[in-house]
């Protein structure tokens, strides 16, 4: 469904909600992007030429690599600026992301506001706000990505989490590039009604619904301030979601409702206490042959070098639940829960490699696409 809604009263699409960012802000993310991007290229690969004239015999595993890595310099200014970047970005007086939002608190609340009233008052089905709903211990006391108080702790939580996200890639690059290498990457075909677990800001949604306007989207989230971002920007661009505020491991949804359950880097945020029950309401609200799928990043099988840069990124960054994710047979778990077909796959199209003349390519990060079908 892609019905509009008459926000103008005319039918016509809202202007955007726009923060307030200076040129220095612009420019200051700018430095912190080509900051970042030299940490994950030339320095990883400095840092990899070291680690090979310290230890010419591979390292049998992750913690023997570690041992090596520990003691060089440029592995302790890699983890220092893995840690300070994302920091900076946030938490930086007058620059940072907090303090931009902060300024002008009372105008985008007041926009935040008044958009969810609207859709509660015209649509109440459109969003569902549960001011009661328990959140669980896992997702109230973790300050993921080093976002202080967490995605739901403020009511402009949302908007940080989606400038965060707008300016993790360069300004001249398209944030929502990497759901439509998802997208790409599912089996073409019609999807009637979507589910996107863990919906946050909203925009995977939005580009799915610009791929298939036929598709009946819903979006489910803890966090109420990220609901309401995600209504506003679906009312602005005239589309209709079903977005509700649900524990993901008690959906109030009918069984077999679903065509698809699509996530984005949502598997590592989990804690594997609860990973099996929530696979399982998962596949209770997909029809016969619906799809679980998303994109996570994992551990590159064999090289113990970038599974040792992958484990630092859970305690540099606040991924608590990171290090025991690379350990959860999540392929016996999808089976155990209902799914008929595990497929995971490495997903190039994501997994960045650092290049240098003359020696072989190296990886820091590693990315798979998981396929789990009822």
């Amino acid at each position: 469904m892609n019905a509009r809604l008459d926000i103008d009263n005319d039918g016509h699409e809202q202007d955007p909600l726009v923060v307030h960012e200076s040129r220095d802000f612009r420019s200051y993310h700018a430095f912190l992007r080509a900051a970042r991007n030299y940490m994950e290229g030339p320095l990883v690969g400095q840092l990899h030429d070291r680690y090979e004239r310290a230890h010419p015999t591979p390292a049998s595993d992750w913690r023997a690599a570690q041992w090596v890595l520990d003691e060089l310099n440029e592995f302790q200014f890699y983890c220092w600026a893995y840690r300070n970047l994302q920091r900076f970005k946030y938490h930086r007086p007058t620059l940072g992301i907090f303090a931009t939002l902060e300024r002008d608190r009372d105008r985008l609340e007041r926009a935040l506001d008044a958009a969810a009233a609207e859709t509660l008052k015209s649509d109440p089905t459109a969003l569902r706000l549960d001011p009661s709903l328990s959140l669980p211990e896992y997702f109230r006391y973790v300050p993921f990505h080093q976002h202080t108080g967490g995605v739901a702790g403020d009511s402009l939580a949302g908007l940080a989490y989606e400038i965060g996200r707008r300016t993790t890639v360069p300004a001249h690059a398209d944030p929502n590039g990497i759901y439509r290498i998802l997208f790409d990457a599912l089996p073409q075909r019609e999807y009637a009604r979507v589910l996107d677990w863990g919906v946050g800001h909203g925009a995977a949604l939005i580009t799915w619904q610009q791929r298939q306007p036929q598709s009946e989207c819903h979006g489910v989230d803890l966090s109420a301030p990220c609901l309401k971002v995600a209504n506003l920007r679906a009312r602005e661009r005239g589309m209709r979601f079903l977005l509700s505020q649900q524990d993901l491991e008690h959906l109030d949804y009918p069984d077999a409702h679903f065509d698809l359950v699509f996530f984005n880097f949502m598997l590592h945020e989990l804690p594997p206490a609860h990973t099996p029950a929530l696979l399982a309401e998962a596949a209770r609200v997909l029809k016969p042959g619906g799809l679980f799928a998303g994109h996570e990043f994992h551990l590159r099988p064999g090289d113990a070098f970038q599974n040792v840069l992958q484990r630092t990124h859970a305690w540099t960054n606040n991924e608590t639940y990171s290090t025991p994710w690379y350990d959860t047979p999540i392929g016996e778990w999808a089976r155990a829960a209902g799914f008929s077909k595990v497929s995971i796959t490495p997903f190039e199209r994501l997994n960045r490699s650092v290049r240098r003349p003359g020696k072989a390519p190296i990886n820091a990060n590693h990315w798979n696409l998981y396929v789990f079908e009822k």
